[in-house]
């Protein structure tokens, strides 16, 4: 899945009228597209179990499967 590409810093979110900037609601719909998994800093190595949590793993500098 290709990265979300951030609207710049100064593109306003609401527009006239109180609408959605449609950049910005682009970006907030692909976002809720994706699942936890295909973020870059979650390792989806391993299925993620019943009662496991995700754990930062500061060597590897991503995000893994454990217990809480």
């Amino acid at each position: 899945m290709k990265k979300a590409v951030l609207p710049a810093a100064d593109e306003p979110i609401i527009i006239g009228g109180g609408l959605c900037n449609p950049i910005w609601y682009a970006f907030f719909t692909d976002l809720l597209r994706r699942g936890v998994l295909d973020m870059p800093d979650v390792d989806n190595s391993t299925p993620i179990a019943n009662t496991q949590v995700l754990v930062y793993d500061g060597t590897a500098k991503k995000l893994k499967p454990g217990a809480n």
